[in-house]
């Protein structure tokens, strides 16, 4: 967490709030746990436009200059016409927009996130390490099967979480695309036939669909957006901590750990 649809949320709210002309930037104490790289002075820079890349924010700046964000595991941005007083505020970008003053602030009260104030070149480089995003059309079918011939071995749940191959998937969507895909996350890639990975892929597009229309999903004490508020995409799961599968409406749902992660799948519905 946050994962594909908390930062597309958050993406989503700042968005219309731009151009922002940042001032100047504020940082905590402990930052340098957060930021990692600094290739421009942090003051006198526009925000024109922010997108998404798996799990990543790119803020792009005039002057070919770009913020590139890693949430982590607790991170998030808040955004507000007041200074941003929040604990755990880590960054403060502090501006003016075409409603007056303006604020941005990077939350992350575990500081497992990552930022990087990056030339274009430098960006271009650390952005090599993300693989398909999976909301994005090079996630495809012909993607999945050179994957498939490529990585035999891999077992499909922990492999949805390397961000170098899917881009974008966490925990909770990963045992969400399996459980609606009818995939046991235990299975190998190459037990995996074309039609599953066709399965694979429309339920990735089902998951993503539901939880960025329900503004991402929040678990106890977990993800707020851009305003602060927590996402409702917990009424969609249909397996992740749940008790009973929510597709077959009557199977437990058994917990296993792969790759150190909790797992969660319906012995009835995925094969």
């Amino acid at each position: 967490m946050p994962e594909l649809p908390e930062v597309e949320t958050i993406k989503n709210q700042i968005t219309p709030n731009l151009p922002l002309k940042v001032k100047r930037v504020i940082l905590s104490d402990v930052s340098d746990s957060i930021v990692k790289d600094k290739d421009f002075p942090l003051k006198n820079f526009v925000i024109e436009r922010v997108e998404r890349q798996g799990k990543v924010m790119r803020f792009f700046l005039d002057k070919n200059r770009r913020i590139i964000s890693g949430l982590g595991m607790s991170g998030s941005w808040r955004i507000s016409h007041l200074p941003i007083t929040e604990k755990h505020t880590h960054v403060q970008l502090c501006g003016e927009n075409k409603e007056g003053d303006f604020f941005l602030g990077y939350i992350d009260p575990r500081r497992f996130g990552n930022m990087h104030f990056f030339n274009e070149e430098n960006e271009k480089k650390w952005l090599t390490r993300l693989g398909a995003d999976v909301s994005k059309p090079e996630f495809n079918l012909e993607y999945l099967i050179e994957l498939k011939k490529k990585r035999p071995n891999k077992v499909i749940k922990p492999f949805l979480l390397e961000q170098n191959f899917f881009a974008g998937v966490g925990n909770y969507m990963a045992s969400e695309m399996c459980a609606r895909a009818g995939i046991r996350p235990t299975r190998r890639m190459k037990t995996l036939t074309r039609k599953d990975l066709e399965k694979l892929l429309e339920a990735t597009k089902v998951v993503l669909d539901q939880t960025i229309n329900s503004g991402g999903t929040t678990f106890s004490g977990g993800y707020q957006d851009a305003n602060g508020n927590k996402g409702k995409g917990v009424t969609n799961l249909v397996v992740f901590h749940q008790e009973t599968c929510g597709l077959c409406l009557e199977t437990e749902v058994k917990r296993l750990v792969l790759a150190g992660r909790g797992t969660f799948y319906c012995p009835k519905c995925q094969k």
